[in-house]
């Protein structure tokens, strides 16, 4: 299985590309023997028909990036180092492994835990495992994404990556939050620092014209993909979209709804819009 999917626009690329980490659903032959769990539960912590919400962005000149494997098995959206030492046997010496918050909760590149907070794994694994799982997917997918961002970035002296993400219901963010005051979208633009403030807020803009309730950063600012790609200052721009389950799927059986076709679409408008847009926030955008 290739690690990921580029869908490239018929017409001239732009430096707009729209990438899904999380909707990828393959599980390798050796790792469905390694777990002990369900593994149809795996499915509900990555971000299903996300890559189908974002699938005719190419219409209008974006490109989208695909993640096929799934997230439980290597989360390409953290870094390489964000592992669970206490996962594999013998990792007593490396020094380089980042115990983050997330690596704390199960939830580092290689997932502990299930959505529901079930162990995934009944034994350690070998610490052989670790480079595997990174030569196999991690490497080889930020190598091409780094690869199309740059070409993206030559060719147009800008880029704006758009990192596509699901959320569940309001009841696992905030209890205490109505259905009337869950946000339908958070941005993460890390507090400003992954995209120009300007072009920010006229993503949002569109998404408001369109009936969505927007807010920013809170409590998703972006995650590894968004920070580490996002550098605003030299017109390389990020933001992590996450939109609310409840817009397009049954959260119990992950299928879409009919919402799902009216927020494909408002997808599929936001390449066009800013196909259109873009070169009035990069004005040195070659060619124009």
């Amino acid at each position: 299985m290739q690690p990921y999917s580029i869908f490239r626009p018929e017409c001239d690329p732009r430096g707009l590309i729209f990438n899904s980490p999380h909707s990828g659903t393959f599980l390798p032959k050796k790792f469905l023997k390694q777990i002990s769990i369900a593994p149809d539960l795996l499915h509900y912590s990555g971000d299903i028909l996300v890559d189908k919400l974002i699938k005719n962005a190419p219409l209008f000149g974006a490109t989208c990036f695909i993640n096929n494997f799934a997230r439980t098995y290597v989360d390409t959206n953290r870094a390489a180092n964000e592992i669970d030492r206490d996962m594999f046997l013998n990792t007593t010496g490396e020094s380089d492994f980042d115990r983050t918050q997330k690596v704390a909760m199960g939830f580092g590149l290689f997932s502990r835990k299930s959505y529901n907070g079930q162990n995934i794994y009944p034994d350690k694994m070998p610490s052989s495992e670790i480079n595997h799982r990174l030569d196999l997917v991690y490497h080889p997918v930020h190598k091409a994404l780094a690869t199309l961002l740059d070409h993206c970035h030559q060719d147009h002296g800008y880029y704006l990556l758009l990192d596509c993400h699901s959320m569940p219901s309001y009841e696992f963010i905030d209890s205490g939050l109505s259905n009337n005051s869950q946000p339908d979208l958070i941005i993460g633009n890390c507090f400003e620092n992954s995209c120009a403030p300007d072009l920010s807020q006229h993503v949002a803009n569109y998404f408001i014209q369109h009936g969505l309730n927007v807010a920013f950063n809170v409590p998703y600012p972006g995650g590894f993909n968004t920070r580490h790609y996002g550098m605003p200052e030299q017109q390389k721009n990020t933001l992590q979209l996450e939109f609310s389950r409840v817009l397009y799927m049954d959260e119990k059986t992950l299928k879409s709804h009919d919402g799902f076709d009216t927020l494909q679409r408002i997808l599929t408008g936001l390449s066009e819009n800013l196909v259109k847009n873009l070169s009035g926030f990069f004005p040195s955008e070659k060619g124009l």
